[in-house]
């Protein structure tokens, strides 16, 4: 047990990490274990503490911590894995080495968009730890070493609206994206998937959503989706 945490909450703690887990069958994700533990360091529990509970080296409950240093606009898309609309947890620990936020913040939309590897973001990480060239001229050096390029849309919006950001709050990420693909689906968004925030959700797609994101345009569009959550969140 940690100090800070509910029993139910250290149980969903020690469910999430570790080695040889399920990822798909994980309760938190890794942002929401980095709150957990966060807050359990709040309340006195040292580093060595919470990895002596959750069987963890310190660097990985390091690891967990760090990427709560995330943007709040990109924090919602770390995950467990690599997907189409997320970025993996392992490549959001290498996006923090990056002291700029706006950096961060662009370095982790081009891992979707241009499905960046690890290995990929750390190449544009440790050039700049050589140097100070621009974030951008770095990655299109790492890109231009690929024998193809291959380029996603990423589309980041604001649920704007503090009753259903505080309902937002209350659920866990997975719910969370649930909310997110039944609103995409009525509002016939097929070629798109993504993941919601509390404040934040991001869309992710091919040439079909660019071209939903240019007709009726992106305001139009953000501002039905913002709508049908609203509505959604309600029922619940």
């Amino acid at each position: 047990m940690l100090p800070g945490l509910r029993g139910m909450e250290f149980g969903r703690l020690r469910m999430s990490v570790g080695h040889g887990r399920n990822k798909r069958g994980r309760p938190l994700s890794p942002i929401e274990v980095g709150r957990l533990l966060g807050r359990a360091r709040s309340a006195g529990a040292s580093i060595q503490d919470c990895a002596r509970a959750l069987k963890l080296t310190d660097s990985q409950v390091s690891h967990f911590l760090r990427v709560l240093e995330l943007p709040a606009d990109i924090r919602h898309l770390v995950a467990w894995g690599r997907s189409s609309d997320s970025i993996g947890f392992t490549t959001a620990v290498q996006i923090t080495r990056i002291a700029d936020p706006d950096d961060q913040r662009a370095l982790g939309t081009a891992v979707i968009e241009q499905r960046l590897r690890m290995d990929e973001v750390r190449q544009v990480v440790q050039l700049g730890q050589r140097s100070r060239r621009p974030l951008e001229e770095r990655l299109q050096e790492v890109l231009g070493m690929r024998p193809t390029v291959v380029r996603h849309y990423v589309f980041i919006g604001t649920v704007a609206d503090g009753d259903i950001e505080a309902a937002l709050e209350a659920m866990t990420q997975t719910e969370r994206d649930a909310l997110l693909r039944s609103s995409l689906d009525a509002l016939d968004l097929q070629d798109a998937s993504g993941r919601l925030g509390e404040k934040f959700f991001a869309l992710v797609g091919g040439d079909r959503l660019r071209g939903q994101l240019t007709n009726p345009g992106q305001e139009i569009t953000e501002s039905r989706l913002r709508a049908c959550l609203a509505e959604k969140v309600k029922k619940r």
